[in-house]
């Protein structure tokens, strides 16, 4: 039976071949100069969309196979952009989304799944909780056809005190009913709201047993395995407690003592050797540094300066050559009154100015704070003329036991003439934290990072995916950088097959645009030409306390352009018996004798989404052997003489 779920008058590329509904039973250190990527932002009609983004999240709105966009943002007015084919999207927010309070408020995480398995995708959009400690409600769109509408208190799930971060969708007890996990950040009061709701008979029930964190704090979880053997990876903060690794073969899950200990911000669960086993690689970046500058222009700069019980009696502030006066705002951030305009000293008169906004004159002369750790303040001037110094200390008092374990301030500082020569004063802490790869050996994840190579080029990774993006039948892999104020750069490794990575220079032509933060990536064929695509959105600046602008960087849409002849494969699974998304399932594709798995893991991760279509590239094979499908229910299904270069949906058999 062929069935072409495309709307007339709407081919994109992929139709070359037909969508099929089927329901039978070691490394090297070489850089590689390839491109891969075009920026096509600007000619797919994204280019206007600018923001403090917080996320990403590739669905299929209308259900017409083409993944569509939807970007969130934490303080503007997030967006709904339809594909149109041909490469263009159109923003369809007000059609799909005409209530306002659907799409404002503090977002972050969002994510599209059928929760309800009626063939439509809903959506999920997970909200702060103002300022820590206040109540924002939780959003769950309800795909209507046509419209999306909030049913979260309906359902259950407004959990409004919940200080929530990214969502996931998951079947906990595969009963064909998916369930919602809210990663969130512990609130900055005592209330523990809950993580998980279970799914009774299209509404949610809060279930505070079934997944026994060791932390309030899981800003998000992955599902790390699937088919007979499924886990759940939770990043935890809090507790000396990093991760978590969870076996949901029996409820309530239990944890695993398979991995170590270690802080990330991003991890991609993928078969990287073909061997049928789902490794983890995390991606890492540093700790909060006590100095952290930034240039919004030649002309600005912005510095974030902390001290803690680890700097605490150091030299800490910055230095730089200007030509003055000096235009400065000066931000308190922790605590809020960690300074008062009385504690800021301008030049060798030592006075104080009137509030945080102020001019520093050309002549001001040097200003000494005198030893650090005995006073606290902030103190600017110039020893020579243009020769600027700025100092933040505080004292040993203020870092006392029962008191704020920080004193930070930010401070903007706006010259007439370009600043140069700038330098920190104090911990910088500019090595890059490595970052890690763990594959399945035995039950435990076994460390490879070094044989690998993964750690070549180190990047502070904000966001990564899994992919293979030359279509040679190994997983790459695609790393966002997080910088402060454009400076991050992102690392693409391409599997080179043999068990190792090689860095592609320039990340293949998506090194970054040089403006914005790094906050997440995410995969998607857009326009169904079998090559994976990348969407990466930038935004959260250092600087917005003081004022600055979030909307430095905005979203980048990166078009896959390789042009070397291998095939692929793409599907798409529909669950009876398990739910509809087939949220859980491992498909696996043999070609040539090589078996590559997908783990169908709702293409969730932190803060973004990719496209749920499984993606295979195939190398040379034209022809599939077998295709393997491990659904959650238990049934399992095998098919084969399936050509390659085409989407085929199978669809779960109704009996084991």
């Amino acid at each position: 039976m062929i069935h072409s779920p495309w709307r007339a008058g709407r081919r994109p590329a992929l139709l070359a071949a037909a969508a099929i509904v089927l329901g039978m039973t070691a490394c090297s250190s070489r850089e590689v100069d390839q491109v891969l990527f075009q920026d096509v932002t600007q000619r797919a009609g994204l280019g206007t969309y600018i923001g403090m983004t917080h996320g990403a999240a590739w669905g299929d709105v209308d259900g017409d196979g083409l993944p569509d966009l939807y970007v969130t943002n934490h303080l503007n007015v997030a967006q709904l952009f339809h594909n149109e084919g041909g490469g263009r999207f159109v923003d369809v927010t007000k059609h799909w989304l005409p209530e306002a309070s659907d799409v404002g408020g503090d977002k972050h995480g969002a994510q599209w799944a059928d929760f309800d398995n009626d063939g439509r995708q809903d959506l999920v959009q997970l909200t702060g909780a103002v300022m820590g400690v206040g109540a924002e409600p939780k959003r769950l769109m309800h795909n209507q056809g046509g419209r999306l509408v909030d049913e979260a208190a309906a359902r259950g799930v407004d959990n409004p005190e919940g200080r929530t971060r990214s969502p996931l969708w998951l079947d906990l007890d595969a009963d064909g009913r998916l369930d919602l996990f809210q990663g969130a950040e512990a609130r900055l009061d005592d209330k523990t709201p809950p993580f998980l709701f279970r799914q009774r008979q299209r509404r949610f029930e809060a279930d505070t047993a079934s997944l026994p964190l060791a932390s309030r704090s899981a800003p998000f979880c992955v599902l790390a395995g699937g088919g007979k053997q499924p886990r759940l990876l939770c990043r935890l903060e809090g507790k000396g407690t990093a991760l978590q690794l969870l076996d949901l073969g029996g409820l309530p899950a239990a944890t695993l003592d398979a991995l170590p200990q270690t802080g990330f911000e991003d991890a991609a669960v993928a078969d990287f050797d073909n061997s049928g086993q789902f490794g983890i690689f995390m991606a890492r970046r540093n700790p909060p540094a006590a100095v952290a500058i930034g240039r919004p222009s030649p002309s600005e700069l912005v510095a974030d300066l902390q001290v803690d019980a680890h700097s605490v009696g150091q030299p800490l502030g910055l230095k730089f050559r200007a030509a003055g006066p000096l235009r400065v705002t000066v931000h308190p951030t922790t605590p809020p009154d960690a300074l008062t305009p009385a504690d800021i000293h301008l030049g060798s008169s030592g006075a104080s100015p009137s509030d945080f906004s102020f001019d520093v004159a050309a002549d001001a002369g040097a200003a000494s704070p005198g030893a650090p750790g005995e006073r606290a303040g902030l103190w600017i001037g110039a020893a020579a003329p243009g020769e600027w110094q700025l100092h933040f200390t505080a004292s040993r008092d203020t870092l006392a036991p029962g008191k704020p374990r920080t004193r930070n301030v930010q401070v903007g500082i706006t010259a007439a003439q370009p600043i140069d020569k700038l330098e920190a004063i104090g911990d910088l802490r500019t090595e890059e934290a490595p970052a890690r790869i763990f594959v399945a050996r035995d039950g435990k994840f076994v460390e490879e990072s070094e044989k690998r190579g993964i750690n070549q080029q180190l990047v502070a990774g904000a966001s990564v995916v899994a992919g293979d993006f030359d279509n040679d039948g190994n997983v790459d892999l695609f790393v966002l950088g997080s910088g402060e104020i454009g400076l991050q750069h992102n690392l693409l490794l391409l599997n080179d097959g043999k068990g190792g990575f090689r860095i592609v220079k320039g990340a293949g032509g998506a090194a970054g645009g040089g403006a914005g933060v790094g906050d997440c990536v995410a995969t998607a064929d857009f326009d169904g030409d079998g090559l994976l695509d990348l969407l990466v959105a930038h935004g959260a600046s250092m600087g917005r306390s003081l004022g600055l602008p979030s909307d430095r960087g905005g979203y980048k849409l990166y078009r896959n352009v390789a042009a070397n002849g291998n095939h692929w494969l793409e599907i798409d699974i529909e669950g009876t018996r398990s739910n509809r998304d087939g949220i859980g399932a491992i498909v696996s594709v043999t070609a040539d004798g090589v078996t590559r798995s997908r783990l169908q893991d709702g293409g969730q991760h932190n803060r973004c989404q990719n496209h749920a279509r499984l993606h295979f590239g195939l190398g040379r094979a034209a022809t599939i052997d077998k295709i393997s499908v491990q659904w959650p229910s238990g049934t399992v299904q095998q098919l084969s003489g399936v050509a390659a270069d085409r989407l085929v949906r199978i669809k779960e058999v109704s009996a084991p």
